[in-house]
């Protein structure tokens, strides 16, 4: 959604209710899901050629077993970004560089659902970054 002219805000949110509906764990979550996901990000460009931004999502808690005994708890990541692109006569030129979980939080990033030895939980990655450029001819 545009909030001006070089502003915009991006949002989702999904609730998922998702249930075992008979038998032994009946009325309870199914593991490896996440009842609620919400995601928060703000774009800005100062200059035409330039992009800047800045996000957050959080994730519920997560069930590893079907009985619902454990659970990985819930989290809140935030991640920041630049970029540029430039026409060079007919080539395209872009650059970027993001980096994730800035706040360097340690959190469960995946489940491993009703694993037999109780090892469910796989750490997220700390905070990572990334960069990249690329160069584009345009025939």
């Amino acid at each position: 959604m545009r909030l001006a002219r070089q502003w915009a805000l991006q949002a989702a949110y999904t609730y998922l209710n998702a249930e075992f509906r008979e038998g032994e764990f009946a009325g309870r979550m199914l593991p490896g899901l996440s009842k609620q996901h919400l995601f928060v990000g703000l774009n800005y460009r100062p200059a035409p050629a330039w992009r800047l931004g800045v996000s957050a999502q959080h994730a519920g808690k997560v069930y590893v077993n079907d009985a619902n005994s454990e659970a990985a708890p819930a989290f809140t990541i935030a991640s920041a970004s630049v970029g540029y692109t430039r026409q060079l006569g007919d080539w395209t030129l872009n650059a970027f560089a993001r980096v994730d979980n800035l706040f360097d939080r340690q959190y469960v990033g995946s489940v491993i659902v009703n694993d037999g030895n109780s090892r469910y939980y796989e750490s997220a990655p700390g905070r990572n970054w990334a960069t990249g450029v690329s160069l584009r001819y345009n025939f």
